[in-house]
């Protein structure tokens, strides 16, 4: 499969009319042929589909596919998941760690196939991939930190004249615990630093 360019999003309610009849044919049928034609239709219904019919509808039933017995139709699911993932722009934070969560665990053990067809997909495929999990990463640190930095401004201003214990609780809901920890640690040793000073003068 080659990554086609991208299309224009059709109607919601025709796509997920089209995907529910192939849908419901694969998981009635025994051949492979009909699961290899299955999963050419899905994957040119992607190019047409939103993001979130990718992520949510699509990508499951394809990953599903990655442990059928047939060996053309694993092979070709693999080379349908990365297309389809390839296309995805946008995606909520909650699937920002799809990849390392998700979509590794399902294809791992394509690595060790019992099939030459198979493995020759993944290595074709694992690039594609790999660059797109780099990519949700990316964007899904790019949200956090804009999130982050979006309420530290929020908090500051709306509360610029809280006491010590409060800027204390703002750093904790703003970085991670570790961090908060560190800075806590880090002014208690400043504060007996400078007891120390005041007792020896």
């Amino acid at each position: 499969f080659t990554q086609c360019t991208r299309q224009p999003s059709a109607p919601h309610s025709s796509i997920i009319v089209l995907l529910q009849v192939v849908f419901s044919t694969v998981r009635h049928v025994q051949r492979a042929s009909s699961k290899f034609v299955a999963l050419q239709l899905m994957h040119r219904i992607a190019l047409f589909s939103s993001d979130e019919i990718r992520l949510q509808r699509i990508v499951p039933l394809v990953t599903s596919l990655l442990q059928d017995s047939e060996p053309i139709v694993r092979s070709s699911s693999i080379s349908v998941l990365a297309s389809v993932l390839a296309t995805v722009t946008s995606f909520p934070p909650s699937d920002a760690q799809i990849f390392p969560k998700y979509v590794f665990k399902k294809v791992a053990h394509l690595i060790t196939d019992a099939s030459l067809i198979v493995r020759v997909a993944f290595a074709k495929n694992i690039a594609i991939l790999a660059e797109t999990a780099l990519r949700f990463l990316d964007v899904g640190h790019s949200v956090s930190l804009y999130e982050a930095v979006a309420a530290r401004h929020s908090l500051e201003s709306s509360g610029r004249g809280e006491s010590n214990e409060g800027k204390t609780r703002t750093a904790s809901a703003i970085f991670p615990e570790e961090a908060a920890s560190l800075l806590g640690k880090q002014k208690g040793t400043a504060d007996t630093n400078t007891a120390s000073t005041k007792n020896t003068s």
